[in-house]
């Protein structure tokens, strides 16, 4: 049993079950023996992590479709200088990178621009000054200044912030939580349990926008990522400007269990090897959107990965890959298909974008903004 799950089983014999938010934040961000805290996440499988992907990472084409967004939304929204360009939960470092890379053919944007990361992981940090060397390092938006016009991005970084999960009942919701599979063992593996029934376990944002769910039937929340999507909006509030949340998830509220673990590109039990696996779940849009129109922001249409990339040029810039190296039009062209398929990235994944009132409409939601009569 590793010294995580051992100081969980502890835990949970002294003081009962955990919420699954308690169980993912100490597997995750537990400052000693959590997953970000310790282990490489990306990369090639081996002994120190390397256990999944993310879209920065499979093609430059990604980072550079976004460094051509921020320009274009800074260009049209003045040219106002400074500007600070904040990412949340950066990962290696490799989005920003491109992002910069493609934004350095305007000297006027990059002259003036403050590169924030907001990231807790010390190994992480590491591999992002390597990359983005002038980026200013922060624990949370709070020290991030507000005091320019401010361009957020958020890849994969919502689905990692902890849930909570209720299962329907004929007159209610019982949350699921983590116990013991036997309290009595010295190495008991941990279990899912529920805990009594409770009449509405959700936020009033939520509630408003609860699917209908069958007895048994498990509905997902985040009060974390309610908390962190308001601070979002309010920064914006201040600041002015826009924010693009690219995760995977579902733009409309649905009912079941997406909770999951990657070790080594492969799916694992959750609950088998806490602090050893990346734990993530399906992001709610509708719930994201909700709280940003409430705080004052105009939220676009939810639109798909795919349809977003294709609608900033990424079949445009594939082909000038290819032009530019023949030898790699295979490779081109497949990382462009897992970024935009729809039986890959395209569908599954999911784009949100929040503006300031007094900012332009934004880039690449054209489709959507056009399908619902152009209200926003």
């Amino acid at each position: 049993m590793s010294k995580l799950k051992a100081r969980l089983a502890d835990q949970i014999k002294a003081n009962g079950p955990l919420s699954l938010a308690e169980y993912m934040n100490a597997a995750l961000s537990d400052p000693k023996e959590g997953y970000y805290m310790r282990r490489a996440p990306f990369g090639a499988p081996s002994a120190g992590g390397g256990d999944f992907t993310t879209a920065p990472e499979i093609s430059q084409m990604f980072g550079e479709l976004i460094g051509a967004w921020c320009v274009d939304l800074w260009a049209r929204s003045g040219a106002p200088k400074p500007v600070n360009l904040v990412e949340l939960g950066p990962g290696r470092g490799t989005l920003m990178a491109d992002i910069c890379r493609t934004a350095s053919r305007h000297s006027d944007f990059t002259k003036n621009l403050n590169v924030h990361f907001v990231e807790t992981s010390p190994a992480l940090r590491a591999e992002q000054k390597q990359r983005v060397a002038q980026a200013s390092w922060h624990d949370s938006l709070a020290t991030v200044p507000d005091d320019a016009l401010t361009l957020v991005i958020a890849n994969e970084f919502f689905d990692t912030l902890p849930i909570t999960q209720h299962a329907r009942t004929k007159t209610g919701w019982q949350e699921i939580t983590v116990t013991l599979e036997n309290s009595a063992s010295e190495d008991s593996a941990l279990a899912y349990a529920r805990a009594p029934e409770e009449e509405n376990p959700f936020s009033a944002v939520q509630a408003a926008l609860l699917p209908d769910a069958a007895p048994d039937e498990i509905i997902e929340a985040s009060p974390v990522r309610e908390y962190v999507m308001q601070d979002l909006c309010g920064h914006l509030s201040r600041a002015g400007g826009a924010a693009l949340i690219i995760d995977y998830g579902y733009a409309r509220a649905a009912a079941g269990d997406s909770f999951q673990a990657m070790k080594h590109h492969e799916f694992v039990d959750p609950l088998a090897c806490p602090g050893e696996a990346d734990l993530t779940a399906h992001v709610n849009f509708a719930v994201l959107s909700q709280l940003a129109v409430e705080t004052g922001l105009q939220a676009h249409p939810i639109t798909q990965q795919g349809e977003f990339l294709r609608s900033l040029g990424l079949d445009q810039r594939a082909a000038q890959l290819a032009k530019a190296s023949p030898e790699a039009v295979g490779k081109i062209m497949s990382e462009r298909d897992r970024l935009a398929a729809p039986d890959q990235m395209g569908h599954l994944f999911k784009v949100l974008g929040g503006r300031h009132p007094d900012m332009p409409p934004l880039a690449g939601f054209e489709a959507e903004y056009a399908a619902s009569e152009g209200q926003l």
